[in-house]
């Protein structure tokens, strides 16, 4: 078990070591509570973040020992939304963003679970740079990575590492193809070509369409006349000027100007391209509407209408920024690591082109490339300015710095929203438990007595407890009250380490394991869990709420979520295996 998946160590924040004496805790793990009612579980994630920030200098004083967290990523790092790249700053909590998901290798769009900034403060970050990436990340940002632990023809193992931690055998996925792209057209393979085809330039007016070619390179004007006569027909009477036609009727026409191939829309015809390609770019909503054929075949259409033969190294350029990002994003979805460079104009007044290149590798190993005395560089830098993380359903997102595009990890803290935070870390005396500092570890829930530890916390000391374990320290989890006449953690997470839920391994199986036998009449923390998963899912457990009772409101929300599901079943009185199975699929779906 490696680290928690949502784990901020100390040097992520640019801290030195901790002050703490050194010790090697190796009997279990002690739960607490923060004795203030937070009520931070019924909060945006930032709120967690603004309260530990608030109370950093309290509890991370040699006296406490407890935690502080730190982010990511620098503030030029940008983000791939639906509706193309973003800042920190142009992003909100419920942004459909490009995630990976590290367990099949295909991406998907997922909403945003929260938007972590903090503030500026000496911290020293990792810059890995080269002409197919740039990062500037903490040293414990997180990485999902390919590792080929064998010879060539092994396949590789799919696993996680820090910035800090990067092998030489570790790959960074640089693209990986859009699993949620439609599977039937909507729009005519004809239209989609032409898209491609048009150039930010050949938008003159309001609905004035002239594409221009050399004739020197008849390829492209051989595509824009066959997908012009397969959308509209065969050419039209001439026209005086492009747009003319009272009726509206959509009509095209050649002709020949300057060594230019030059074809004429009708008004009608030139608004059926701009409706998807306003000024001659093509809308993003245009792009995620196409199948994965019709991707492919925009993209080989923008590269031959340039005289450009597609391949692993191909590149295009465009006038305007926005019609070269367009391009990318339609690579990106296709699965094609893609890079966007601007490219100085060789005249003293001209304004310069954007270079879309489509990279020969999908994958980037830093270790390696570092070691082999290339132009590609790691090393640690200072550096003062805000850090930021997005966090998201699968803990990954598509980042772009300096034009380079590739996907990472986000990074977490011990809070209800399943972040594990570093307080005085590994090998050191804790400051929480008399009689056990020195023996056992210490782990703080965000919450007070009268707050319900929600799945993620329970999932998070899981997480925590398990890798412990690989660290030597024994399975025991105890209760701050097992030391001390004390009310910590509260009677509600107590109940939780008498009755074993802390211990139990982590992974969604467990969790649903917790279910599995629960039936109308139970009453209890496990009921709790299951009314909590319900409510989380978007079903009504009645007007009590999550007050650990199975009655019939309950029993209606589990056939609700199973129905939902597709089951066939018409009972919600009881918890099988299936049940439980059939109620986490509906959580994580409306959670994520």
């Amino acid at each position: 078990m490696p680290r928690p998946n949502k784990y901020v160590s100390r040097s992520d924040l640019g801290w030195g070591p901790s002050p703490a004496s050194g010790a090697n805790p190796t009997k279990g793990l002690v739960i607490h509570y923060d004795s203030s009612e937070t009520r931070l579980g019924e909060k945006a994630h930032s709120a967690c973040v603004t309260y530990w920030n608030n109370t950093r200098d309290f509890h991370t004083g040699p006296s406490r020992g407890w935690v502080d967290i730190g982010y990511c990523v620098d503030e030029e790092t940008e983000i791939l939304t639906e509706n193309g790249w973003r800042g920190f700053a142009d992003i909100a909590e419920g942004d459909l963003v490009l995630t990976l998901d590290h367990g099949t290798g295909l991406s998907r769009w997922q909403p945003l679970l929260a938007v972590n900034v903090f503030p500026a403060m000496r911290r020293e970050l990792i810059r890995m740079e080269g002409s197919c990436h740039s990062s500037l990340t903490t040293p414990g940002h997180r990485w999902p990575v390919e590792r080929r632990n064998g010879g060539a023809r092994t396949v590789p193992e799919r696993c996680w590492t820090t910035t800090g931690s990067l092998g030489a055998r570790d790959r960074i996925p640089l693209a990986a193809p859009c699993s949620d792209l439609p599977g039937e057209p909507k729009y005519s393979d004809e239209l989609v070509e032409l898209v491609a085809l048009l150039r930010d330039e050949d938008h003159t007016a309001e609905a004035e369409v002239i594409l221009r070619r050399s004739e020197e390179a008849p390829a492209g004007e051989e595509r824009i006349r066959a997908a012009l006569y397969g959308l509209f027909g065969p050419p039209g009477i001439p026209s005086p000027r492009p747009g003319a036609g009272s009726d509206g009727a959509p009509r095209w026409w050649e002709a020949r100007s300057g060594g230019l191939a030059e074809f004429r829309l009708s008004s009608g015809a030139g608004r059926a391209l701009l409706e998807h390609a306003p000024g001659g770019v093509p809308e993003y909503g245009f792009l995620r509407a196409l199948t994965r054929a019709q991707l492919a075949l925009f993209i080989e259409a923008a590269l031959r209408g340039e005289g450009v033969r597609p391949g692993a190294a191909a590149a295009i350029r465009r006038k305007s920024r926005a019609a070269a990002e367009a391009f990318q994003f339609a690579a990106v979805l296709a699965g094609h690591p893609a890079s966007l460079r601007r490219c100085p104009s060789v005249s003293k007044n001209g304004r310069g082109t954007w270079r879309v290149e489509l990279l020969p590798e999908s994958r980037l190993a830093p270790g390696s490339a570092a070691s082999r005395g290339s132009a590609f560089t790691v090393a640690r830098e200072p550096y003062q300015g805000r850090i930021w993380c997005p966090t998201t359903p699968d803990g990954t997102w598509l980042a772009r710095r300096a034009g380079t595009v590739y996907f990472t990890g986000n990074s977490f803290f011990a809070c209800p929203h399943g972040y594990v935070f570093e307080g005085r870390g590994l090998k050191k005396t804790q400051a929480a438990q008399p009689g056990g500092n020195s023996t056992y570890y210490s782990c703080t829930l965000a919450g007070g007595p009268s707050e319900d530890p929600s799945v993620e916390q329970i999932e998070a000391v899981r997480q925590l407890r398990a890798w412990l374990m690989e660290q030597s320290v024994a399975g025991t989890v105890k209760g701050h009250r097992d030391f001390i006449s004390t009310s910590c953690p509260g009677d509600k997470a107590y109940a939780l380490v008498k009755d074993g839920t802390f211990s139990k391994p982590p992974g969604s199986g467990s969790l649903e394991d917790d279910m599995v036998g629960l039936r109308e009449g139970d009453s209890g923390e496990r009921v709790k869990f299951l009314q909590e998963l319900l409510v989380k899912a978007g079903h009504s457990v009645g007007e009590s709420g999550i007050d650990g009772d199975y009655g019939p409101a309950t029993s209606k929300a589990v056939l609700a979520a199973r129905k939902a599901e597709g089951s066939q079943q018409d009972f919600g009185d009881r918890i099988t295996g299936a049940a439980a199975k059939q109620i986490m699929s509906q959580f994580i779906k409306a959670h994520i």
